[in-house]
């Protein structure tokens, strides 16, 4: 209980960045150049208020035992703070450059149109999901080709905030996407 805990307390405390995995999907051109829209990273999606830490305020967790109740108090907390994490309603209709990670939600052959996109390695695939606003729908027009699970990509496109429910999670934000291209660490220097 007590790694759960700790382990649930990290995510819900930071993003991860990116690391280096090598895509494997085919990318499209875009209507416009990916230097057109407005980069954004993880922590953008999250309103510079919103303090989801706050409910475990006063709890010592590393003397917290297995059995513990107030345990099993914070988790319960921690998934409320979690399920009503606020938007950013400026970003909606903005033309944004995010990356992150892939989780198909339907795929008709070797072909997707729908991905939830997520800010580090195994979002979703491990329990609990990040908060809503850490998680982006992806709808786009035309098919990823070899997209496979956490493939780890750039999309471009207009954002809007639209609450939807997934098997792997309740996503805050929607992305049209306009452009993908595969996610490659900056050069060394």
């Amino acid at each position: 209980m007590r790694r759960r805990l700790l382990v649930a307390i990290v995510m819900l405390c930071g993003v991860a960045g990116l690391g280096g995995l090598a895509s494997r999907y085919v990318f499209r051109e875009a209507r416009k150049p990916a230097m057109s829209f407005r980069e954004l990273k993880w922590e953008a999606l999250i309103p510079a208020n919103w303090k989801p830490a706050a409910v475990l305020q006063g709890l010592d967790v590393a003397r917290l035992q297995d059995a513990d109740p107030r345990a099993m108090d914070a988790l319960a907390r921690m998934h409320d703070a979690w399920k009503d994490a606020p938007t950013v309603p400026a970003l909606d209709g903005a033309e944004v450059r995010i990356a992150g990670y892939v989780i198909p939600l339907e795929r008709v052959k070797d072909e997707v149109h729908e991905f939830l996109l997520l800010p580090y390695f195994g979002a979703c695939i491990h329990v609990p999901p990040p908060p809503p606003n850490q998680i982006i729908y992806v709808v786009s027009d035309q098919a990823l080709r070899s997209v496979m699970t956490m493939d780890a990509m750039w999309v471009s496109g207009v954002l809007h905030v639209e609450h939807r429910d997934s098997p792997w999670g309740r996503s805050a934000y929607r992305l049209q996407a306009e452009r993908t291209a595969p996610y490659e660490l900056p050069a060394k220097q």
